[in-house]
Parts: structure tokens; sequence; C-alpha cells
């Protein structure tokens, strides 16, 4: 039996429930209804007749591959290469900044000395597009800058205007120095709370079509996602005014730490569904419904606010990946049904997590395996539980 997610939608709202959903408990009183039996029935019957699950070829799912390849790689990245791309960019500028000093002490400027602080210049510019190009958007801000510096110190060289020279050198290595900070690096390019082309990926981009503020209309709703990866690697991909004070997934060793409980929580809610044969990494994504801008708190507290998981396990190839399913689905994970994320069919699947039935959303797209939206809710009683989903592209048709 499909259910598209208005049907889901609309399903849990048959029953007698209450409050919203929050991942990894139930908020609902379970129905006792001869409607909610009846449809629990027919739903069973479906699948025992051989409805759309067991016609579905998982491998079909091409363009979700495709975003998935781009996802996981742009988190893969900031867990393997970022801090040697960061220390190669922080370097080449620094030598940049040696070089416009060094132009800066000599008695006289001619045009060796341009020749010198151009190419020093277009090196750093080169590094930062080869290093942080695709992940960040500083490489085209900095040609553009660099090449209004070097246009200003040339036109005032060819007047002889050396003042004026002196100035603009100047101007150019306080611009290097600024951007090879590491305030620069930890406020923009930053690996911990990341606005950038992941963000962009994750997020839905449309706009907030229930917000009555005209001046919003075209803004799309923020949305904070927050990142594990399997080599221990851990941060947000977040847009917005706010700066989160909690370090993601509990890199802070206090006590209190509601990060390492997250990732706990993770561990709990996806052991059952993890296949490591042929794995070659995994990742977390916990998706937030955080407030639109205009009501958000002063201090942005994640945990504050509805929030569900997405698991995603990569493997060497496709050929692995349905290998993988098949494993889960033959030891530790049922079927039963489908239900519509956007363009996508995905199976509905439950398991055991700590003690507990815990019910998601599984798909494999290439040489990808996901499970999302795990909670010990069965998804037929689930109300009001998308918003945190409907800020991903995972909506987007």
């Amino acid at each position: 039996m499909e259910l598209t997610r208005r049907a889901l939608l609309a399903t849990g709202a048959t029953g007698s429930v209450t409050g919203c959903l929050s991942t990894g408990g139930s908020n609902v009183r379970y129905p006792e209804t001869a409607s909610d039996a009846a449809l629990a029935d027919a739903d069973r019957t479906a699948v025992d007749a051989g409805g759309p699950e067991q016609q579905e070829t998982p491998t079909a799912n091409p363009q979700l591959a495709t975003e998935l390849r781009r996802i996981y790689g742009e988190i893969e990245w900031f867990a393997t290469d970022y801090d040697e791309s960061i220390e190669r960019y922080q370097r080449v500028l620094g030598q940049a900044m040696a070089t416009v000093q060094r132009v800066r002490d000599t008695a006289e400027f001619d045009a060796n000395s341009l020749g010198l602080v151009r190419e020093s210049a277009d090196r750093a510019v080169a590094t930062a597009d080869t290093e942080l190009g695709g992940h960040f958007g500083i490489p085209g801000q900095m040609r553009e800058e660099v090449d209004a510096h070097l246009a200003t110190i040339e036109r005032f060289s060819d007047r002889g205007d050396l003042d004026r020279v002196d100035e603009e050198l100047t101007r150019l290595y306080d611009y290097l120095r600024g951007i090879r900070s590491d305030h620069f690096v930890r406020t923009v390019l930053s690996d911990r709370q990341i606005d950038s082309a992941l963000y962009r990926d994750l997020h839905d981009g449309t706009p907030d079509g229930d917000d009555d503020d005209d001046d919003d209309e075209d803004e799309a709703a923020p949305g904070l996602f927050e990142l594990y990866h399997s080599t221990g690697y851990a941060g947000y991909a977040y847009n917005g005014p706010r700066y989160i004070e909690r370090e993601p997934f509990g890199d802070d060793a206090s006590d209190e730490n509601e990060g390492q409980e997250l990732l706990a929580r993770q561990r709990r809610d996806f052991g059952a569904a993890s296949e490591a044969t042929d794995r070659t990494g995994f990742a977390y994504v916990v998706s937030y419904a955080v407030p639109n801008v205009s009501n958000q708190p002063t201090g942005l507290e994640p945990l504050d606010y509805q929030h569900t998981s997405l698991f995603v396990q990569r493997y060497a190839d496709a050929q692995a990946a349905s290998a993988a399913a098949d494993t889960l689905f033959e030891t530790s994970v049922t079927r039963e049904g489908t239900y519509s994320f956007g363009r996508d069919r995905w199976h509905r699947v439950y398991y055991q997590g700590g003690g507990d039935v815990v019910y998601a959303f599984l798909i494999q797209a290439g040489p990808f395996v996901v499970v999302a939206a795990p909670s010990e809710t069965a998804w037929e009683e689930r109300i009001d539980w998308t918003e945190p989903l409907d800020r991903t592209w995972l909506w987007s048709r």
C-alpha cells in the first residue's frame, strides 16, 4: 500500500493524538477506533498481496543518487580534506602578504615590482579556488577585490604617484591579512557552522508560504542541519544571524552534554539499520525546524526545536549498496508498504532499537542506502511530524 505524504498526515489525524513528534519517542495515544483498525488491516493485506513494495526497483533512483553524491561528498570533504585545504590557503596568502610587504619596503616601485605583487596575488587567488572553490564563495570575491587593488596600484604607478601606490599596497596587505586570519576562517570559512554549498544542497530553498510578512515573501525558511561523519567529524550547516553556542555532536566534554546525547540517539536509532559490508563510510544528518529569523530567540538552542534524522551509508558501488539493503531486509529490518518523499518512493521499515520498535523509511539510490525519520511512533500514527524534513531537498521534485 503506497501512502503519500498527504495521506499519511490524514491518517494520523484519524486517531486520538496530542502534541508534536519528537524524534525517539512517542507522542500519541494509540488508536482504538474501528476505522483505525480497518486501515491497519487493509495496509497489511496490501503488502501480503504483493503490492508496490515487491515491484519496486531500489536502484532506479538516479536523481537522488546524484544529489547524495554531492551532499555526502561535501560532508566527507569537511571530514577529510578541510584542514589541509585551509592550511594551504593560509600559507599561500601569507606568502603573498610577505611579497607585498617586501615591495613596500623598497625605495622604488617599477614594472618589476608590480609584476611581483601581481604574481603573488594571483597565486593566492588560484590557491583559494583550488582548495576552497566549490565549497565556499571566497575565490570569486577574492578575485574581484584583488583585481581592484592591482588596477589602482598600476594606475597610480603610471602617474608616478608613489605615495598613493604605497597606500594601495597597504590596503591590499590588510585585505589579505583579513581573509587569512583565524577569525575569518572560523566565521566565514568555518567547518563548524557552515554557510556554503553544503547548506544550499541540503536545504529545500523554497520560500515559507506561511509567512505573513510581505518583506520576507521570497525568503526561504531557515534551515539547520547537524552533521556527523564516520571519521568523527561533526559540524553544522546553517544560514542565519544567530551564533550556536553548543558544539556539534558534543565536542564539549562537560557532564551535561546534549550533543553527546544526540549522537548516542543516532547510534541507537540506526544501529539495526547499519550494514558495514563493503561500506566506505556513513553520515548522520539531523534536520531542525527552526523559527524564522524574526522569531528566533537571542540564543538559538537546536534541541528546543522539532528535529529528525537521516542516516546515509555509502558503499563501494551500487551493487554493494543493493546487497547491503538485501542483507538488512533478510536480517534486522522488516518492510511494510511504501511512502513518497517528494518524487521518490521509500520503503516503510521497522526494527529493534534500544529495546523498542523503531519505525523509519529506507531507500537505496546508487551506492547509497538512506534511512530517514526514525521514531517509536508508527508511521500511520504520526501527526505534524514532517516539518524538519520540509527544510530538506528531499521534498523537492
